[in-house]
């Protein structure tokens, strides 16, 4: 399980889409959970479902009397986005603002390219050039496409998506990769498995079936009913979101505790430990040539790029240099033994393989020519740094998980639980007959049969998976529709 490297106490987090059903009830959750945080909302209120609902979230979480700022705006809009950044500088961005919905994408693709590509691209770059310690951003499992194996894993090939949506998201996947690879922003995508409850998406099938049934109209159920989906209760959701929230990737996942902001790392976590007290020891008693040159890197600003007695996967390395690729190797005499000589070549090959320079100066090259060595230094480091991330292969501050309840539900089990759970709660009279109100009809296009989330990577990294019963959180859908619209 990971240990969360961020904290939210004192720090300003950024939500887009924050009047949406997700990102209200994550407000409203951080609000709840940390004492000290302000938390910036951004929103465009469009009119793809009834703004009401938009503003009554908004409203419950003016009513907490919290540290809250909401700008009414566009993440599409480019002027807006910097000018939120500018002024506010949020230490997380949590980005929620997305056009939703399959079948809405097959007739008005232009909201999903404005909303879901081009106000996500503004995203990247603010973060880019505010600087972000974690971008968390929602993406979707209909990036699986009419993938056949199932459970779902983030491991899964996801080139087919069957919608313009789940393109749309695959994309967002994509750019958060090259930007994090490019300018080492820490991202972390959540793909969302069909998130349900109170004050939901009114074009949710749950939500349009309520609507309909009350109001004596007919339900159609896809497929003939025989869709599967692993609905996710929002409180879910929101738990899966606050804990990722905390935990930036760093630039390789497999890194060891110690040297994990480099994404440099052993495979073996006992010679890690063993490397580690033994570079510890050579930074206490430096030789004399190691000493001159790190007092001299440090007199010419060089100090600040550079650490010495560096762990390199097997290796230590005596000077290393993340932002240039660069490492610096002062040779002593004990470097003459057949041993030392085929380490320092294995050492250097691996170097090159994972796209770093090694320079390398003998003792007397430092003591007795050190002006020579210090323009040969300064030479390598005057050109434009390397992105941090290049030359590691895939060791990029990135990672994507999926938030699903690992129980996909028959759809017409789940309408039979919903009628049941809203006869219950007064929505529908005791003796509604609900087979006069259904009909099975066949899949719609851009829709799959069944939705089923691999979870392991959450449990195994947060300790948390979605475990909501479904009768619960139709309950709760229930009573909060009685309570809204009354009868």
């Amino acid at each position: 399980m990971v240990e969360y490297n961020i904290t939210l106490e004192g720090k300003t987090v950024l939500v887009t889409g924050a009047a949406g059903f997700i990102g209200s009830n994550l407000v409203m959750r951080l609000f709840k959970e940390f004492k000290d945080i302000k938390v910036v909302g951004i929103d465009s209120i469009t009119d793809y479902y009834d703004v009401n609902l938009k503003y009554e979230r908004l409203a419950k979480i003016e009513a907490l009397g919290r540290d809250w700022t909401f700008v009414k705006a566009s993440i599409a809009d480019r002027q807006a986005v910097d000018k939120l950044f500018a002024d506010y500088k949020p230490a997380v961005v949590v980005n929620l603002a997305a056009q939703a919905g399959v079948r809405y994408s097959i007739t008005n693709p232009d909201a999903y390219i404005e909303s879901n590509l081009i106000g996500f691209y503004n995203i990247l770059e603010a973060c880019r050039h505010f600087g972000v310690e974690h971008l968390v951003y929602a993406s979707s499992s209909s990036v699986y496409g009419s993938n056949k194996k199932v459970p779902y894993s983030t491991d899964d090939k996801v080139d087919n998506p069957v919608s313009l949506y789940a393109a749309t998201k695959k994309s967002n996947e994509l750019l958060a990769h090259a930007y994090s690879k490019l300018y080492n922003i820490p991202s972390t995508g959540l793909r969302f498995f069909t998130v349900y409850g109170p004050a939901g998406r009114p074009d949710m099938a749950y939500f349009g079936f309520t609507n309909k049934l009350r109001e004596g109209k007919t339900i159609q159920i896809f497929n003939y009913g025989n869709c599967k989906r692993d609905f996710t209760f929002v409180d879910d959701i929101v738990e899966g979101v606050v804990r990722v929230m905390q935990h930036a990737p760093e630039a390789s996942p497999k890194s060891s505790p110690k040297g994990k902001d480099l994404g440099i790392h052993t495979a073996d976590p006992m010679m890690y430990e063993v490397l580690r007290k033994r570079a510890e020891e050579m930074r206490k008693h430096p030789t004399e040539a190691e000493s001159v040159l790190w007092n001299v890197l440090k007199a010419n600003g060089l100090g600040v790029k550079f650490r010495q007695q560096h762990i390199i996967e097997d290796f230590i390395v005596d000077f290393f240099c993340n932002e240039y690729k660069v490492t610096i190797e002062v040779d002593g005499q004990c470097h003459n033994s057949f041993e030392h000589i085929k380490s320092d070549a294995d050492r250097t090959a691996r170097l090159i393989e994972l796209g770093y320079t090694e320079l390398r100066f003998t003792n007397e090259e430092v003591l007795n020519d050190l002006d020579n060595v210090l323009k040969k230094i300064k030479t390598f480091c005057s050109g434009t740094p390397f992105p941090s991330g290049e030359g590691r292969g895939e060791a990029v501050p990135y990672m994507v998980y999926n938030i699903g309840n690992s129980s996909p539900e028959n759809l017409l089990d789940f309408v039979t639980i919903l009628q049941e759970e809203l006869i219950s709660a007064g929505v529908l009279p005791a003796d509604y007959d609900f087979e006069a109100h259904k009909k099975l009809v066949p899949m719609q296009p851009g829709d799959v049969p069944v939705t089923f989330a691999d979870t392991t990577p959450l449990e195994r990294d947060f300790g948390f998976r979605p475990s909501t019963p479904l009768r619960h959180g139709l309950r709760a859908f229930a009573k909060w529709y009685k309570e809204y619209y009354g009868k």
